[in-house]
């Protein structure tokens, strides 16, 4: 059979039986094409979610390992001297997303070796530097997109040597993608009065900013009200540092190496570390470094983020920089799931990166620096209103990647979301007639992935509903009597702190949970609030949808929404005095050489 590894229809044949390597391969908008065929598709191995888990906890030392490795590679070819923490606060988030996605992509290859079914397939044969990124957030657009993912799986193929291929070139067109960062930018009012307010902000004096705040996830006002209270002037807007432009250097790149590799995995990670590193952390390095260090404050105290860790490469540079010099770095949790799914990478590497790590309520056994703090963020959801009584139900929905990217405790690829779909069309099948009428289903703005989300709504259920729109959420449920939440994140935290009524339902098999989340669950799922089918939960907003409020008004349902919000999403009207006395607390204890 031939193997179809991609949607790119450029690498497909239609005159024999094929064989998808993932659902990935099958894009709804093509259906007319694809159902034609003879064909099959090969099994997801992350389907089996007890091999997902393991597979987290032996890629998560593998990085730990390789990471150690990188440090001291770096650290040579810049003639530098860093501390293993400034390597991971640099180049963290991009080694372990590429460790993980490339292992996913090897394994997917591997079962289609296994199958001993696959006769031939089509890989393509690209320029080396199309697909070597510059920095963190050009990976970032890329790999989610069949074309980079395309060009790994090419690789793989390459590499193992196992499975019979045809080479396509592919020229037309294979020009690398320009950054965002690097676009020419437009000139607007509202770039305007940013630029004014960025050269406001390098004129305060080092001593009046020495909290820095970036991106910390706290509104413009309250932002301001926190500096005040700190004695500082506002910073608000932190600097727009452009990634330099870098040639590749081979000879450069040769001096990065690994330990001997203990398997075939390791040996293919090996090379390919070497070959996708990006260009910011080798070529781009002194200069992306000189800029973050001088555009950003030049003698802070402390640091804190909630989430400029991941893609904001200047902050990266310049947090790193301060770290080494003895600057209090601090991390605010910036959205659900954190301190509940069972793994979370990204959870592990904000922990690991700062001196403390402000959680939502809930604190963790293996590491001491986590600490509860009240969730400025979720203020805002305080004033959303009281639900309208003779309002929608609005089923609020998520969007995956078709391809796995990061290991969470969540549905993975494209089989994971068919099934998270296939979820919701049974939710609304279970629906009354009258309640199908009521339901708007609040579809995800953004489809990066492709999944043509209208329009397999409109083939399921043409009669119900469906928003595709730039209203927030809180302006739609103003307009709603109940919100259905169909995925573990901040929405329903939102919705929990607004005192909204609520109702939840996923599968627990594709959401786990820590062993001290459960109880909390198992309390939720008690009075009614969580369901792990969705036709228990269609069964409840049946019985409850004529008056929501009544039910979710019951002193049993409120005490175990307080006490979940307590644990995973804790509010308080003094949350000012509390930030601020822990910010002083920390400036009074930064060591700064």
């Amino acid at each position: 059979m031939f193997l179809i590894t991609t949607a790119d229809q450029r690498f497909w044949k239609n005159d024999e039986p094929v064989i998808f390597l993932g659902e990935w391969c099958k894009l709804f908008s093509q259906r007319a094409v694809w159902e034609k065929f003879s064909y099959e598709v090969l099994p997801y191995h992350w389907d089996d979610r007890k091999k997902l888990y393991q597979d987290y906890l032996y890629l998560d030392s593998l990085y730990e390992d390789v990471l150690v490795q990188m440090r001291k590679v770096l650290n040579e070819i810049h003639g530098v001297g860093h501390s293993l923490r400034y390597w991971r606060i640099v180049i963290g988030p991009w080694l372990y997303y590429f460790i993980q996605i490339l292992y996913d992509r090897y394994q997917s290859i591997l079962t289609a070796i296994a199958s001993e079914k696959v006769t031939n397939t089509l890989i393509a044969r690209y320029n080396s530097a199309r697909w070597l990124p510059e920095d963190f957030p050009c990976f970032q657009d890329w790999f989610k997109d069949d074309d980079y993912n395309h060009y790994l799986y090419s690789r793989i193929i390459e590499f193992t040597g196992k499975l019979s291929f045809d080479i396509v070139d592919i020229t037309a067109g294979d020009i690398p993608k320009v950054h965002p960062n690097n676009t020419k930018p437009q000139v607007t009012s509202k770039k305007v009065f940013k630029s004014l307010v960025r050269f406001y902000e390098k004129l305060i004096p080092d001593y009046f900013n020495q909290v820095v705040l970036v991106t910390s996830y706290l509104n413009e006002s309250d932002a301001i009200k926190l500096q005040l209270s700190l004695g500082q002037f506002p910073y608000i807007l932190s600097p727009e540092v452009a990634t330099p432009q870098a040639d590749i250097d081979p000879a450069m790149r040769e001096k990065i190496s690994l330990l001997p590799p203990k398997n075939g995995f390791e040996k293919l990670l090996t090379q390919m570390v070497k070959e996708q590193i990006p260009l910011v952390y080798v070529e781009g390095y002194a200069q992306m470094n000189a800029r973050s260090l001088r555009e950003y404050p030049k003698n802070p105290k402390v640091i804190l983020t909630a989430n400029a860790y991941s893609s904001n490469e200047s902050y990266k540079f310049w947090s790193g920089h301060n770290i080494d010099r003895g600057v209090k770095l601090v991390g605010t949790q910036h959205g659900g799931l954190y301190g509940i799914g069972l793994w979370m990478s990204s959870q592990s590497h904000e922990i690991k990166i700062n001196d403390v790590y402000y959680t939502w309520g809930w604190k963790s056994d293996a590491y001491k620096n986590t600490k509860p703090l009240a969730a400025a963020k979720l203020n805002t959801a305080k004033s959303m209103g009281q639900s309208k009584k003779d309002g929608r139900i609005s089923l609020v929905l998520m969007l995956l990647p078709r391809y796995s990217y990061h290991m969470f405790s969540a549905p993975v690829a494209a089989s994971g979301m068919l099934s998270y779909f296939n979820d919701q069309y049974q939710f609304a099948r279970n629906l009354s007639k009258e309640n199908q009428k009521l339901l708007l289903v609040r579809l995800h703005r953004r489809d990066n992935a492709k999944w043509s989300q209208p329009k397999r709504w409109s083939t399921e259920f043409p009669q119900i509903e469906r928003y595709l729109g730039k209203k927030s959420m809180f302006d739609q449920l103003r307009e709603s009597r109940l919100v259905v939440c169909t995925y573990n994140s901040t929405t329903y935290l939102e919705a929990f702190t607004a005192n909204f009524p609520t109702v939840i339902f996923w599968n627990p098999k594709h959401w786990e949970l820590n062993s001290a989340a459960q109880p909390y669950f198992d309390e939720l799922h008690r009075v009614g609030v969580f369901h792990d089918t969705p036709e228990a939960a269609a069964e409840l907003v049946n019985q409850i949808s004529h008056d929501p409020m009544a039910w979710w008004s019951q002193p049993k349902v409120q005490k175990a929404k307080n006490e979940f919000c307590y644990q995973f999403a804790r509010t308080s009207d003094d949350w000012l005095n509390e930030w601020k006395t822990e910010l002083s607390n920390l400036k009074k204890h930064s060591t700064i050489f």
